[in-house]
C-alpha cells in the first residue's frame, strides 16, 4: 500500500535524522554545559572584583581615618612630625589594619614620616598620582605599580616580598628579563585639612605581591574552598603584567605557582588590547574554564590581570551524564514522534505556513492576501477565518488612520502657518511699545508689555515647532545648504536671543566655538537646533550656573556640544528625550518646565537630515550635555 511505502521511507528518514541529531545534541549538550559553566565563571570574576575593590575601599577608609586623627592634624599644622607618639600611633594603625606602608607627605610633596624601617624621609612624591590628587584636596584610591626604588623607600622588606624569579612557562611569550622586581600596590591618599586648607597628606597601601590573604579571600568567597576529586574546584590569581604574583594555583608539590606566566593568547588580548578573556585554558597542570580581566592603574593603563577559573572536569562529567540520559530517552521519543508527526505534519504545516507568510507581509507593512481554507481541521479552519477577518479590519483601520493623520497634519500646518503673521505683528508692536516708540510706559504697563512679548515669543516658538513637525511627518523637511560661520552667524545670535532669560537666573553662557569654524548646512534649520538646545540649557540650568557651547572638527563633520550645570536627568530617561511630545514627568518639581515636547524631536530630525547624529549624557545632580554633528564644507576638511 502507498501508506506503507510512505511510512517505510519516513522511518528511514527519521532514523537517519535521529542519528545525525544525536551527534549534534551530544555536542550541543557539552557546549551548553561548558557555556553555562563559563557564565558562572564570568559571575565569579565579578565576585572576585568585589573582594579586591572591597580591600581597596578598606585601605582608602583607613587612610581617610588616619588623616583625621588629631595627632596627625596637629603635627601637620606645626610642621613637626618628630613626635614619637605620632609614629607609634600611625604604626599601630598600619599593623592593626595590615597595611604594608603608611606615611605622611608635607604640602610641598616631600615625605616627612614613614612608619616602616628604615623610616626614609625627604624624597618627593608630588609626582605620585594619588598623592598629587590628595594635595589638590581629593582623596584617591587606586591600584598602581611601584618600581623597586620606590618599594625600597617604603620599607626594606617590600623589595624582597615583591621580587620573583620568573619560571619557564609553556605557551608564554618571550620576555627579556628573567626576574620581576616591581610591586603591584593597592594604594590610597587622603588630604589632612585644617580650616579648609590642605596641610599635609596621609598615604599608604598594601602590596599585592605574595598577598596570599587577598587571593585566599577571593577563593573562599567565590568557591567556598570546595574540592572535586581531591583538587581545588576553583582558583584565583593576581597578575602583574603576565606574571602570577599572588595565586591559589599550585604545583604538584603543593607550592603556589608564583612567578609562572600566562599564555601568549591571553596576554595579547588582555594586556595588549585591554579586553577580557573568557574561555578554556590549561593552567599549570589542569584544564580550567577561565576569566581574565585587565587591571588598570589610575591613568587607565593596563598593569596586570585578575583571574578566576574553575575546573573543567566536573562539567565534562556532568555533560556525559546528560548525554547518557538523552540516548536512553531518544529511542522512546522517536517511536512516539514518528507515529504522531507522520499523520499530523502534512495536515497542519500547510495552513500554518500560509498564515506565517501573510503575517510577515503584515509585519513588512504590506496588505495580506486572504489565506485559503483547506480543511486541515476544524480549529485550523477557524484560525484562518479569524485571521482573514482580523487582517481585513486592520487594513481598513490603517487606511482610516492614515487619512485622519493626513487631515490632522494638513490642518495643523494651515493653522500654524496662518498664526505666524498675527503673531509677528504682536511681537513687533510689543517690541515698539517696550522701546517707548509710542511714548513712555508706566512700570505696570511695561510689565504687561513684557508679558505680552514673552508669551508671543513662546507662541511663535510653538508655531515654528508645529510647522517643523508637519514637515517631518509629511517627509517634506527640505535641506537647503549654505556655507555658515557658526560662531558669528548662529551661536552668537542664539546667545543674544536668550541672554535676558539667562540674566534673570544669573547664568553665564560661554561661547567656545572657534571663530573660523564653518559648516555646510541649512541656516534656519541649524539655528533651530542651536536655539532648542541653548534654550533648554538655560531653562533647565542651575541658578547662577554656566552654559558652555563648544565645538571640535572631526573629519568631514563638526561636533558641537551644549553643556549646562544643573540637575541633569536620570539614565532611564535617555530613551524618552528625543521622542515626539515627550517630556520628563518624573523629574523633581523644581525641574519641571512647560513646553511642547517637540524641541529635541525636531532637533534630532534636522541633524539626521544633514547626515549627523545627536545624543545626550548627564551626571544627575551635576550637569547635562547634548552632543551633535553637522557636515563641514568639503574644502575645510
Amino acid at each position: 500500500m502507498l501508506r506503507t511505502k510512505l511510512f517505510r521511507g519516513f522511518v528511514l528518514v527519521v532514523l537517519l535524522f535521529a542519528a545525525l541529531s544525536g551527534v549534534l545534541v551530544v555536542q550541543t549538550i557539552r557546549a551548553q554545559v561548558i557555556a553555562e559553566a563559563q557564565k558562572r565563571v564570568s559571575l565569579d570574576l565579578g565576585s572576585a572584583w568585589s573582594v579586591c575593590k572591597g580591600r581597596l575601599e578598606n585601605v582608602e577608609t583607613i587612610i581617610a581615618l588616619a588623616a583625621t586623627k588629631q595627632a596627625v592634624i596637629d603635627a601637620c599644622g606645626r610642621e613637626d612630625w618628630s613626635a614619637p607618639e605620632l609614629l607609634a600611633d600611625l604604626e599601630h594603625t598600619r599593623s592593626r589594619f595590615r597595611l604594608d606602608f603608611l606615611g605622611i607627605v608635607s604640602p610641598d610633596g616631600k615625605v616627612v614620616l614613614r612608619t616602616t624601617p628604615p623610616f626614609n624621609t625627604g624624597d618627593l612624591l608630588s609626582a605620585d598620582a594619588a598623592v598629587a590628587s590628595a594635595l589638590d584636596d581629593t582623596a584617591v584610591a587606586s591600584i598602581e605599580v611601584y618600581p623597586q626604588r620606590r618599594l625600597r623607600l617604603e620599607g626594606e622588606d617590600l623589595v624582597e616580598k615583591a621580587f620573583f624569579e620568573l619560571e619557564a612557562t609553556p605557551r608564554s611569550r618571550p620576555r627579556p628579563s628573567t626576574t620581576e622586581s616591581r610591586g603591584m600596590v593597592l594604594s590610597a591618599a587622603s588630604p589632612v585639612r585644617r580650616a579648609d586648607r590642605v596641610i599635609g597628606v596621609v598615604y599608604g597601601g598594601v602590596l599585592a605581591n605574595r598577598n596570599h590573604d587577598l587571593v585566599d579571600r577571593i577563593h573562599s568567597v567565590v568557591y567556598k574552598n570546595e574540592e572535586y576529586r581531591g583538587k581545588q574546584l576553583g582558583t584565583a590569581t593576581i597578575f602583574l603584567n603576565d606574571t602570577r604574583i599572588a595565586t591559589t594555583v599550585r604545583h604538584k608539590d603543593g607550592n603556589r605557582a608564583l612567578g609562572t606566566r600566562v599564555s601568549r593568547e591571553v596576554a595579547e588580548r588582555v594586556l595588549d588590547n585591554g579586553k577580557p578573556w573568557l574561555g578554556e585554558a590549561f593552567v599549570v597542570r589542569d584544564w580550567y574554564l577561565t576569566a581574565y580581566d585587565p587591571i588598570r592603574d589610575s591613568g587607565g593603563r593596563v598593569i596586570g590581570m585578575l583571574y578566576v577559573g574553575i575546573l573543567r572536569q566536573p562539567f565534562v562529567d556532568y555533560g556525559r551524564g546528560l548525554t547518557m540520559r538523552y540516548i536512553l530517552l531518544l529511542g522512546f521519543v522517536l517511536l512516539v514522534a514518528m507515529l504522531i508527526s507522520f499523520f499530523l505534519a502534512g495536515r497542519l504545516a500547510r495552513p500554518i505556513r500560509n498564515l506565517v507568510t501573510e503575517s510577515r507581509r503584515m509585519t513588512d507593512g504590506e496588505a495580506p492576501l486572504p489565506v485559503p481554507v483547506d480543511g486541515a481541521c476544524r480549529e485550523t479552519e477557524e484560525l484562518i477565518r479569524t485571521f482573514n477577518e482580523m487582517a481585513r479590519r486592520l487594513t481598513e483601520r490603517e487606511e482610516s488612520l492614515k487619512a485622519t493623520n493626513r487631515s490632522y497634519m494638513e490642518t495643523l500646518h494651515f493653522v500654524s502657518h496662518e498664526l505666524r503673521g498675527p503673531l509677528g505683528s504682536v511681537q513687533n508692536y510689543a517690541y515698539l511699545l517696550n522701546k517707548d516708540k509710542y511714548g513712555p510706559l508706566s512700570e505696570g504697563q511695561r510689565k504687561s508689555v513684557s508679558a505680552i512679548e514673552r508669551n508671543a515669543r513662546h507662541l511663535a516658538d510653538m508655531v515654528r515647532r508645529y510647522l517643523n513637525l508637519t514637515r517631518i511627518e509629511s517627509q517634506n523637511l527640505q535641506v537647503v545648504k549654505a556655507r555658515i560661520r557658526v560662531a558669528e552667524e548662529i551661536v552668537q545670535p542664539t546667545v543674544e536671543s536668550v541672554q535676558d532669560e539667562a540674566a534673570a537666573q544669573s547664568m553665564v553662557i560661554q561661547n567656545d566655538v572657534p571663530a573660523d569654524l564653518e559648516i555646510e548646512a541649512d541656516p534656519s534649520m541649524a539655528r533651530e537646533v542651536f536655539e532648542n538646545l541653548v534654550r533648554n540649557a538655560v531653562k533647565y540650568g542651575r541658578q547662577g550656573g554656566k552654559v558652555i557651547v563648544k565645538s571640535v572638527p572631526k573629519g568631514a563633520l563638526a561636533e558641537f556640544s551644549v553643556w549646562n550645570e544643573g540637575e541633569g536627568f536620570p539614565p532611564d530617561a535617555m530613551d524618552k528625550l528625543f521622542k515626539k511630545f515627550s517630556r520628563l514627568t518624573d523629574l523633581p518639581a523644581t525641574q519641571q518646565r512647560k513646553g511642547t515636547g517637540l524641541g529635541l524631536f525636531i532637533a534630532r530630525h534636522i541633524v539626521e537630515a544633514h547626515g549627523g547624529e545627536i545624543s545626550a549624557r548627564s551626571r544627575q545632580g551635576e550637569w547635562a550635555e547634548f552632543v551633535f554633528t553637522l557636515p563641514r564644507p568639503v574644502d575645510a576638511v
